[in-house]
């Protein structure tokens, strides 16, 4: 290696690409150079201009895609913070599956200039790899020893000091983004999985439970949203407060995504912080802990459960996962043709869907819903209230979906327990913007309705509480159990 590759190698291992991501990565709260910091960037880069300098043999294209793959995550997981209010993690990893499979549902949240960036990078990476890769045997030997070397002294590096309990935004600042990422995903590797749960036991309460996971849901009144916006009147969601014997803020964690979050801790009950590094998707180890999922638990009271979701089963995997946590049917409402104003499957058409299977319904029955018309991504316009005119239009929808739900079970005679709740709060650009503030409504209506009115003031939970009070709900106990 000549001297000026050689000194042009150090400097973007040791301080260009380490002090970029340093310069630029968000969140900047609390934020300080740590030496630890800087190490593992350094240790990173080593890695990653080994491997090209491995592949290419050339110097100068392993600094330059070195540098470039610095780039591209921090400016990827800038990204991600300005739209979701979280840094890139480890668990992110998988979302390139889904990328594949729906790019519309990530490429709205790139700017354009990005576009055009990844577009350039993708042409004129496999150009530079093809064109100056070099055939000397020592180049390829010596990058093969710089990945061995950096890849064995980050390993060296002891997770359980350096991030001993997920605090992501304080770990930003002092582990950096790529150093983060690796020790969060060696701490998930090697958690604990749950120990098994205790047995249910007696007879199902109710004939039917209905489970309304609402995409994007929220009271539009407690969104911040400019004083000229008329707020929708939500009737469902006050019939349901009105009637319902629990009802008030669901407290989850993500903002504009992160729907199996929620999905998890009302389906399996378990707290984030009992989930440590597993919090942030904890379906990639749901199968391991199906002894917790409600669908198997109730199984044991006699209830049959079925899954629904009118959009591709493939994302999160549920296609494997939902029979595994006991879901002995899969229904994918549809087909439905998009539109512009109506992409997905729409709610009321779907809780029509709901009101059909409950009626052939003929044993106890758990049906566990997930919507999709409040999904993203939102159209633009010249006016920056067109995305939040989108919304507020399809948030009414499901409202009067649940408005729907309540009156069609209540002129029924069977007893029935209705629990409708949001994933997370709609991030739209310029108008609702991730805050500490995240909490969406969920309501819990027993049928027959009671005479008497509901309690009056809500009762805040999580989605692992939501959970904790459907299964005590569901059974039937025996005279002196």
């Amino acid at each position: 290696m000549l001297p000026f590759q050689f000194l042009m190698s150090l400097a973007v291992i040791v301080f260009l690409a380490p002090g970029l991501e340093a310069a630029v990565v968000r969140p900047q709260h609390g934020r300080y150079l740590s030496g630890i910091r800087w190490i593992l960037n350094i240790l990173c880069s080593m890695i990653a201009y080994g491997g090209m300098l491995l592949i290419t043999g050339s110097a100068p294209v392993a600094s330059l895609m070195a540098f470039t793959l610095m780039a591209v995550t921090a400016v990827a997981s800038n990204i991600k913070f300005r739209v979701l209010g979280e840094p890139l993690l480890f668990s992110d990893a998988v979302v390139a599956r889904s990328f594949l499979l729906h790019p519309k549902f990530y490429l709205f949240s790139i700017p354009m200039t990005g576009r055009i960036s990844l577009l350039a990078i993708a042409v004129a990476a496999p150009v530079l790899l093809w064109h100056y890769s070099a055939t000397a045997l020592l180049p390829h030997l010596t990058g093969a020893g710089i990945l061995l070397l950096g890849g064995l002294l980050l390993w060296l590096c002891p997770p359980q000091k350096l991030a001993p309990t997920p605090d992501i935004e304080h770990d930003i600042a002092r582990l950096g983004l790529p150093g983060s990422i690796i020790m969060y995903w060696r701490q998930w590797k090697f958690s604990s999985d749950l120990s098994p749960p205790c047995s249910l036991s007696g007879q199902a309460a109710y004939d039917l439970i209905m489970i309304v996971q609402c995409e994007s849901f929220a009271d539009p009144a407690l969104l911040n949203l400019p004083a000229d916006i008329i707020l929708p009147s939500m009737p469902g969601l006050k019939r349901a407060r009105d009637v319902a014997f629990q009802w008030g803020a669901l407290s989850v964690s993500g903002f504009g995504a992160y729907t199996m979050r929620s999905e998890y801790g009302v389906i399996f009950g378990q707290e984030e912080a009992e989930l440590g590094f597993r919090r942030y998707d904890p379906f990639l180890t749901a199968e391991r802990e199906r002894g917790h999922a409600i669908a198997n638990r109730l199984k044991t009271l006699g209830y049959e459960s079925t899954f629904v979701h009118p959009h591709d089963l493939r994302f999160y995997n549920r296609e494997v996962l939902m029979p595994a946590m006991g879901f002995s049917r899969l229904i994918t409402p549809g087909p439905h043709i998009p539109t512009p104003d109506m992409p997905y499957f729409g709610d009321i058409a779907l809780g029509r869907t709901l009101v059909d299977m409950m009626v052939s319904a003929d044993k106890p029955s758990l049906f566990y819903t997930v919507t999709m018309e409040n999904h993203g991504p939102w159209p633009k316009g010249k006016d920056k209230q067109v995305p939040l005119q989108h919304y507020l239009r399809h948030v009414q929808n499901s409202d009067q979906m649940l408005l729907n739900l309540i009156e069609e079970i209540s002129v029924g005679t069977e007893k029935a327990l209705l629990v409708f709740f949001g994933d997370h709060r709609p991030s739209i650009p310029g108008v609702v913007t991730p805050s500490s503030i995240r909490d969406v409504p969920y309501v819990a209506v027993s049928f027959p309705l009671e005479a008497e009115a509901a309690s009056a003031s809500p009762t805040n939970i999580t989605p692992a509480q939501l959970n904790h009070l459907i299964v005590e709900l569901s059974a039937r106990r025996a005279p002196g159990s």
